[in-house]
């Protein structure tokens, strides 16, 4: 079995999800700091690294992290809602640096629910649009979703639409609420 450290690089995010447990805090990793826990991880003998966050492309460094990672020999993963990775320039930064698999979070593919979800308008298209970069610079894709009482009766609806316009998402991953 692989062991894969987690790096929650920044606290805060740039979305406002109602089920959200990470309480959004000014807290962020310099660069230095997370050179510490990658050489730890190396140094354990892990396989990979998952970046994460709150919205861990919020840190201006990120990039720079991901290489640091991927240089020292870890695979280097990335849950995101997609924001930055939906700019063709980031997600070309971030394939160069060794981004090997991202996570893109989408909860539904009925765009109204998926803003109620987000607690922010017009994510939706975006979030399409990061997971069409990922894939379009080698980068490979897995999809995250929260099972809630707003997207639970169109689930299927949700995988018949990725299957058809993103068939080369890898892996669905589905969290329930309690």
């Amino acid at each position: 079995m692989a062991n894969i450290g987690y790096i929650q690089v920044v606290r805060h995010c740039n979305h406002f999800c109602g089920f959200c447990s990470n309480p959004a805090t000014p807290y962020v990793h310099t660069f230095e700091t997370m050179k510490v826990l990658v050489d730890d991880f190396v140094e354990r003998g892990y396989f990979g690294v998952i970046l994460t966050g709150g919205e861990p492309s919020l840190h201006p460094e990120l990039p720079k992290i991901c290489r640091y990672a991927n240089d020292a020999g870890l695979h280097v993963r990335m849950i995101t809602n997609g924001t930055r990775m939906a700019n063709d320039e980031f997600a070309r930064e971030m394939a160069e640096a060794g981004l090997k698999i991202v996570h893109v979070s989408i909860y539904s593919v009925v765009e109204e629910v998926e803003d109620i979800l987000r607690g922010t308008p017009g994510t939706l298209p975006i979030a399409l649009t990061a997971l069409d970069n990922a894939n379009k610079y080698g980068i490979d894709v897995n999809m995250n979703c929260v099972i809630n009482k707003l997207n639970a009766d169109h689930l299927d609806l949700n995988i018949r639409y990725f299957i058809k316009h993103h068939p080369y998402i890898r892996h669905f991953v589905w969290n329930n609420l309690d």
